[in-house]
């Protein structure tokens, strides 16, 4: 057995599931010694939600933080977070449950939990890897994966970040190196955190279901253990050994029968007698043996006891035909009140069987309930995310159209700028052949002007022509 001093030298160690198993017993084995002297804890919780986290707890322990988890068990561990999710607590981001050391015991996208560390190279180089998480008051998250390089040499990778809450229960984790996550809180309490990762494109990040399971300090094993130890019965210098503990436990019971109230037999409790039919003759034959004869001899031989032996007379005889007769009686009496008992102890097993019968069918009308209750609320969810899906195309089907309409109306808007060009150069053209024309026009008038003013000169000439050629007839005459 390992005492809790050698225990010391581990830090951390694992808040197992209820369910014994084999890496459960280092350490602890002291408390599982004492366990049948101390009374059973009671599960914090609902019971429901406890027999989901021994379950998910079993699923995920022996997955290698997911990379061993084959498709039907990671089909199992979706349905018992998704069962999870409805027992959460409300506002898990403000209970002090949230801070502390947790080990990552499945996630479904293994590399999400040590990035390339996880991958097979990284497995090979680094064998022997843990992952954890810790939360520290009030925004800080630390990221952890142990391992042995090459199988012998110790080492770890940190990645720290700080969390920002966005509602009651998701928060936005932001690493110093860079990166960031939406974090959705599905499940808490003293032994488990159920974690969600939200998708966001913008980030590149893909979701994921973590399942985390809380880390506990040495100390807090060694004060369970000294609390049991306490609670065990004290007889002088305890011991260890086999029989007294055996004798701790009868003497525990036999405390508890004797506080227990006087139960009368099982036979003459179904009959409603205060005595047993046997015990009521033999009581009779107890009192006619003592009120019987005193003879002379009553001193002597065994009345020096205090009884006297009867005379053998025929008073005598009969009395012991009617002492053999009430035995006979009294037997079969006897036989009739076992006979009775056992028809009553049949009857109370049927009861019982048919009580767990129908406590079975109850706990199976339950479970089809709730059955029916989550295929309900599944439909119901995937009814909204098929309306939501028909809005959405609808949606798009309209931006769609109102894209196309805007297009054709800038294409239209070119055209009409096209044609406004081609008038405005059109009218530049005109313009220009005006110009042209209003120049051609103003050299027409000019040429007009001294075809007039050469016409005018022309006149004149020919006025003087006329003038000197009268002259010239005048002194022809003369001549």
């Amino acid at each position: 057995m390992q005492s809790a001093a050698a225990v010391r030298g581990q830090p951390l160690r694992v808040a197992q599931p209820r369910r014994a198993s084999a890496a459960r017993r280092g350490a602890v084995q002291t408390q599982a010694l004492f366990s049948f002297l101390a009374p059973p804890k009671a599960k914090a919780g609902p019971g429901k939600a406890q027999e989901l986290v021994d379950q998910l707890l079993e699923l995920s322990s022996r997955t290698d933080g997911g990379l061993n988890a084959s498709p039907a068990k990671r089909q199992q561990i979706e349905e018992l977070v998704d069962e999870l999710e409805a027992f959460c607590p409300r506002n898990p981001l403000r209970s002090p449950l949230l801070y502390g050391d947790y080990e990552v015991t499945y996630t479904s996208k293994p590399q999400a939990a040590g990035g390339p560390y996880r991958s097979l190279p990284g497995r090979i180089v680094f064998p022997g890897q843990r992952p954890t998480q810790s939360i520290q008051p009030p925004n800080v998250l630390v990221n952890e994966v142990a391992y042995k390089t090459l199988g012998f040499l110790p080492g770890s990778v940190r990645q720290e970040g700080e969390i920002t809450p966005i509602n009651s229960d998701t928060f936005e984790l932001v690493f110093n190196k860079g990166g960031k996550r939406i974090i959705q809180i599905v499940y808490l309490d003293d032994r488990v955190r159920v974690a969600r990762s939200i998708p966001d494109e913008d980030a590149g990040t893909e979701g994921a279901i973590f399942v985390f399971r809380r880390l506990v300090e040495e100390e807090e094993v060694e004060e369970e253990v000294e609390e049991l130890v306490e609670e065990a019965p004290k007889r002088g210098a305890f011991a260890f050994g086999t029989r007294k503990m055996k004798a701790a436990a009868a003497e525990e019971e036999e405390e508890e029968e004797e506080a227990r109230p006087a139960r009368r037999p099982f036979g003459t409790q179904l009959l409603g007698r205060k005595e047993g039919l046997a015990t009521m003759a033999e009581r009779r034959y107890a009192e006619q043996q003592g009120s019987r004869g005193t003879g002379s001899r009553g001193t002597q031989g065994r009345g020096a006891r205090g009884g006297s032996a009867p005379a053998p007379t025929g008073t005598a005889r009969k009395s012991r035909e009617e002492i053999a007769a009430e035995r006979a009686a009294a037997k079969a009496a006897a036989e009739e009140e076992r006979r009775a008992a056992r028809e009553a102890a049949e009857a109370e097993k049927a009861r019982a069987r048919e009580e767990a019968a129908r406590a079975k069918a109850a706990a199976e009308e339950e479970r089809r309930r709730a059955r029916e209750q989550q295929e309900a609320e599944r439909a119901r969810q995937a009814e909204l995310k098929e309306k939501a899906k028909e809005q959405l195309a609808a949606l798009t089907a309209e931006a769609a159209e109102a894209i196309d309409e805007a297009k054709e109306a800038a294409a239209a808007a070119k055209e009409a700028e096209k044609a406004a060009s081609s008038l405005l150069q059109q009218a530049g053209q005109a313009r220009g052949l005006i110009d042209q024309a209003a120049a051609a026009f103003a050299a027409a008038v000019q040429q007009v002007e001294e075809l007039k003013a050469a016409e005018k000169e022309a006149a004149a000439e020919a006025g003087e022509a006329r003038g000197l050629l009268k002259q010239l007839e005048t002194a022809a005459r003369r001549r």
